[in-house]
């Protein structure tokens, strides 16, 4: 990881459309979405960007077995990611399958240019669509240095629990990966501002855009936030496309500085198979 402290972060929001699924398929696509360096320092891919959300609308076994072909294929995605990111010089993020002690998780893989990964599995599974009954949970948050700034990736439901979220180590910019519907769009995009206003803190969220093999339509809108609920840029809806936005860290620190709410935040203990203790 590199030791260099940087005064801005350049982030890269990939927007795209998945083949619900197919992995080398998709695979294949961000590979060419990432072919020449973007000049940033974290890329940010969606969720379960190889596969989209595979569970649920088909018979139990039909959608287990896609699950686990999608699982069995960890190895090979956590490889092209460390690739990315070497090629990107830069943190590659996105979220896939993995298996794990005959239990599935959605686990968010964070490469790293020197070639480490950081791991955080989902801590809450959508109930209504069927990741509960097909995914477990995690019990662990993971925030990360890298580059001067400290980073908390975060997985598409979880936005919805403000707790799960809190800045109570100081992190400087939180990531949400997702595939969140277009009938949703609404509250996606006013958790957002208010995650970004009460942490204190930059936020950016990639969504996936296009349709998934259940008939959802997705609308994208990623984009990143500062610590006023701003938006600093935001990807065109329904498109592909790849934004490139700034973090102005000495402006967040200085804001921080002026106005320090963060230091009057409440403490507490989570339960329920959590092991971490704010």
């Amino acid at each position: 990881m590199a030791a260099v402290k940087q005064e801005s972060m350049k982030i890269a929001l990939v927007q795209s459309a998945l083949a619900w699924g197919q992995v080398e398929r998709n695979l294949e696509n961000f590979e060419s979405k990432l072919s020449e360096p973007l000049g940033c320092d974290v890329v940010v891919l969606p969720e379960m960007f190889v596969s989209g959300c595979v569970m649920g609308k088909r018979p139990r076994e039909e959608a287990v077995a896609e699950k686990a072909a999608v699982a069995a294929c960890f190895g090979e995605v956590e490889e092209r990611m460390s690739v990315w990111a070497g090629r990107q010089d830069a943190a590659v993020l996105g979220s896939t399958a993995v298996e794990k002690g005959g239990r599935f998780f959605n686990r968010l893989v964070v490469a790293l240019p020197d070639g480490k990964r950081l791991y955080y599995d989902k801590r809450h599974c959508f109930r209504m669509g069927g990741e509960s009954e097909h995914y477990s949970g995690g019990s662990r948050r993971l925030v990360f240095d890298f580059r001067g700034m400290r980073i908390a990736p975060f997985i598409c439901y979880d936005l919805r629990f403000p707790v799960w979220s809190r800045n109570t180590e100081g992190y400087d910019l939180a990531v949400y990966v997702a595939n969140w519907p277009a009938s949703r769009r609404e509250v996606w995009n006013v958790l957002l501002r208010a995650r970004a206003i009460e942490n204190q803190s930059f936020v950016a969220a990639v969504n996936c855009v296009g349709e998934d093999a259940g008939g959802l339509r997705y609308a994208g809108d990623s984009g990143l936030w500062d610590a006023r609920g701003q938006v600093v840029a935001a990807a065109r809806e329904y498109e592909e496309g790849i934004v490139v936005a700034d973090c102005d860290l000495e402006a967040l620190r200085e804001f921080r500085r002026k106005f320090p709410v963060l230091e009057d935040r409440d403490g507490f203990r989570l339960e329920g198979g959590c092991e971490d203790v704010f």
